[in-house]
């Protein structure tokens, strides 16, 4: 494996290891209290965290660009959009599944990265995104009766979305800005847009100690550690590699769920997760051989909307 695909693969990895580390508390948190003031706590917890990193680093820090503002606010929508989506998501779906079910970004990534950073999808990804689609049906059949679970499936599709026009993003634009000083404008901003949209709600004056406890654990495991990892990865593979490599993300969930929350999966979450991640697995292979990923498009001259 080339020495970029190997950097890359592996700060993706790390990324995968946050995403399991943020499920478990993060599921914890959504019985302690609201899922929109969960929402405010992880991102002002990953915020200070991002905060102090960027403070605690050596070097110069240069101005901010239009283009790190433009890129950050965009980022910060879709932050919002994709934590309050989660949030609801995980009320009535195991981490476990809700970390399966997130793992169709893969397949959106990779179609949004298409027109809009010029990375073709080959045919490797079509036949493994055939699979993940089947193994999603599997987990929750379409043409079943609606029930708690297809409704936290539909939050977590939304999540998807969100969580998908990020990585995108982020790849588009990734060799003109400072991942960690992006991170933590772009958490900042969505901390802003909470505020906007909710004001001040009762659920912020009942927070519990547990609450803020649980969303400080996964704010460091996501928000924080996960999608720097993730961010940083984008530098070295493409938009749809970063993504394929938190595979690794569902199995481990499951065994800290296991671990933490004493929960079993049915066997066909097991048989669709299985399905799922066989589909995933697949493009990952096709490319652990080959060269170094093709550089992006251009940049543009104007930041994102």
């Amino acid at each position: 494996m080339h020495e970029e695909r190997r950097r890359g693969t592996l700060w993706a990895l790390g990324a995968a290891v946050g995403i399991a580390g943020w499920a478990v508390p993060w599921k914890l948190a959504a019985s302690e209290g609201a899922a929109s003031a969960n929402a405010l706590l992880l991102l002002g917890f990953a915020a200070v965290l991002n905060s102090l990193y960027n403070g605690l680093r050596p070097g110069r820090r240069r101005r901010l660009t239009p283009v790190d503002w433009g890129l950050a606010a965009a980022l910060a929508a879709a932050t919002l959009l994709g934590n309050l989506a989660s949030a609801e998501a995980i009320r009535s779906l195991s981490p476990a599944l809700l970390s399966v079910a997130q793992r169709c970004e893969i397949i959106l990534v990779a179609l949004m990265a298409w027109p809009l950073v010029g990375e073709r999808p080959d045919r490797p990804f079509w036949l493994g995104a055939a699979l993940a689609v089947a193994g999603l049906v599997i987990l929750q059949a379409p043409f079943e009766a609606a029930d708690a679970r297809a409704l936290g499936l539909a939050w977590a599709g939304l999540s998807v979305v969100a969580f998908s026009s990020m990585a995108v993003l982020t790849r588009r634009f990734i060799h003109q800005v400072e991942p960690a000083r992006i991170n933590a404008l772009r958490l900042w901003l969505s901390v802003g847009m909470w505020f906007a949209w909710f004001g001040m709600p009762p659920a912020l004056l009942e927070v519990t100690p547990a609450q803020a406890g649980y969303t400080s654990l996964a704010a460091f495991c996501g928000p924080f550690a996960g999608r720097l990892a993730m961010m940083t990865s984008a530098r070295y593979l493409e938009a749809r590699l970063t993504t394929l490599a938190t595979l690794a993300a569902p199995p481990l969930t499951l065994l800290l769920a296991m671990l933490v929350l004493s929960e079993t999966p049915t066997a066909r979450e097991i048989t669709g997760g299985l399905v799922m991640l066989v589909g995933i697995a697949i493009p990952v292979l096709a490319h652990s051989r080959s060269g170094p990923p093709r550089p992006t498009a251009e940049p543009r001259q104007a930041p994102p909307a």
